[in-house]
């Protein structure tokens, strides 16, 4: 699941359980992983492969990318040295 708030945005992993407190706070509970999820430790103590999703994957890259260049904008914006600026 994906929660948007005003301020941020959590997203929880399969078997995990949120809730609001009565202070508004948000608790979360993390499942442990069952032998059979993808992001589970094998018998023998190697890791399995992860599958991603590519949807979540792009969406994220986006995201990112994004803030990435609001940062740069804030920074030449709020620079001092002409250097930075440029």
């Amino acid at each position: 699941a994906i929660i948007f708030q005003s301020i941020s945005i959590i997203v929880l992993e399969i078997g995990c359980v949120a809730a609001v407190t009565s202070d508004g706070d948000l608790d979360i509970d993390v499942a442990q992983l069952h032998s059979n999820d993808a992001a589970s430790v094998a018998n023998d103590g190697c890791e399995t492969e992860i599958i991603e999703d590519p949807v979540q994957l792009s969406i994220f890259a986006h995201r990112f990318m994004g803030i990435a260049e609001q940062m740069g904008r804030t920074l030449a914006r709020t620079a001092i040295s002409v250097n930075i600026k440029e």
